[in-house]
């Protein structure tokens, strides 16, 4: 338990120092749905937003596993896959331009849609 807190603590105290990386993009400050979602994350070259990106995809992600009840099934499985998360971000942004019936919904549900369909557990 005191590895976890020096951990939070660690990382809370690293992100007060770190610019903002929604200062530069015109998006709400309240807005989680997809469309701001992959708008931060289109630009290859707007480091920043696609920092963001990464970590929040690797949140969502590690939230459900940490979430996920232990005698449940995996429902996600990246396994053996040796896709790059900038692979697997270009896969996402493509996958959510041919559904856009969920552009409105919150990014992070979208996500986990995209990971189970796209990622499977066999």
């Amino acid at each position: 338990m005191k590895t976890l807190t020096a951990a939070f603590i660690l990382t809370a105290s690293i992100l007060s120092f770190v610019p903002s990386a929604f200062a530069q993009k015109d998006l709400p400050a309240d807005d989680a749905s997809t469309t701001a979602f992959v708008e931060l994350c289109k630009n290859p070259d707007d480091e920043q937003g696609r920092s963001f990106c990464f970590g929040f995809g690797e949140g969502v992600y590690q939230g459900y596993l940490a979430n996920r009840r232990q005698d449940a099934k995996p429902a996600i499985c990246f396994g053996e896959r040796s896709e790059t998360r900038n692979e697997i971000l270009q896969k996402f942004l493509a996958w959510s331009k041919t559904n856009p019936q969920f552009n409105n919904e919150k990014a992070a549900k979208t996500l986990m849609r995209f990971f189970t369909v796209n990622y499977p557990c066999k």
